[in-house]
């Protein structure tokens, strides 16, 4: 299809065994909780504050900066926590997608204890992923409560 929209060449696209393929992949895997939990949160928006926006005159980006997004915030900010703790223990994905051109902090840990048996190594890394897993859903809780 690519090809018959000119966007590509005629030799192929070589994606495989790239951080692309793995990126891609994780977004398909994992766009679907974002989704979800913003529609979830756009769903409890009242029709009533966008027709009062619209009688006061307001443009539709004004409409959706000043309403829609503040009240959607707290779906934005699930759909984060939803996404960016599952996305960080990801080591399957990387290894089929990625092959050996990188690594992500997930197939880092596997490695240390399945394959290298540095349990040492392997225990402060996880042990570290977890403060910053901690460290960043107090930052978000923290958004949270501000728009509370």
């Amino acid at each position: 299809m690519l090809r018959k929209l000119h966007l590509i060449g005629p030799e192929p696209l070589g994606l495989m065994f790239t951080q692309y393929a793995v990126v891609i992949a994780l977004v398909h895997i994992f766009f679907p909780y974002m989704v979800i939990t913003i529609y979830m949160s756009l769903e409890k928006v009242d029709n009533a504050l966008i027709e009062a926006s619209k009688s006061l005159k307001a443009g539709p980006f004004t409409t959706f900066r000043r309403i829609v997004l503040p009240l959607s915030k707290p779906g934005i900010i699930s759909g984060c926590i939803l996404v960016f703790v599952p996305c960080l223990g990801v080591f399957v994905e990387p290894r089929i997608l990625g092959g050996t051109k990188g690594s992500v902090i997930g197939m880092v840990i596997e490695d240390q204890f399945f394959e290298i048996y540095g349990w040492n190594f392997g225990a402060a890394i996880s042990f570290i992923l977890l403060i910053i897993v901690l460290i960043c859903m107090a930052v978000l809780s923290r958004f949270s409560k501000e728009e509370a």
